[in-house]
């Protein structure tokens, strides 16, 4: 099991807009918990976009192409978390991202990447065309 979960277990990964679309950014929601009995140290996030041509949720049996990875796209500060005292949450993480073209899109969030002691989820998304 993780240590770092994300505090949310329903809805861990959100878009700030319920309708969005392929002319406009939008901003990816998370928080992340200490659920072990240890503290950690500041850590880094990571998102991970991918296109779903066959539609949410998209099929692991399938390469996906990415559409932006906080490895290699965006502000490296978006992504950090501070030191996280056993049982407490993190701050509400919230990167901006996109615009991207009409599709599905899957949304992967892991926590605690680079200490490698956190968990990964997704959530699905469709983004529709400007009217």
């Amino acid at each position: 099991m993780a240590d770092i979960v994300f505090a949310d277990g329903g809805n861990p990964i959100t878009a700030d807009k319920a309708i969005i679309h392929d002319n406009e950014s939008f901003r990816v929601q998370w928080k992340a918990l200490n659920n072990s009995s240890q503290d950690f140290p500041a850590f880094i996030d990571r998102l991970l976009i991918q296109s779903i041509p066959e539609g949410c949720p998209g099929s692991d049996d399938v390469d996906h192409d990415a559409v932006f990875d906080s490895d290699q796209n965006g502000d490296p500060s978006d992504f950090s978390e501070p030191d996280l005292l056993s049982g407490q949450p993190g701050p509400l993480l919230n990167p901006s991202v996109g615009p991207f073209p009409v599709g599905s899109y899957r949304l992967t969030v892991t926590l605690a990447n680079d200490l490698g002691v956190g968990h990964t989820t997704f959530n699905c998304i469709k983004i529709v065309a400007a009217v």
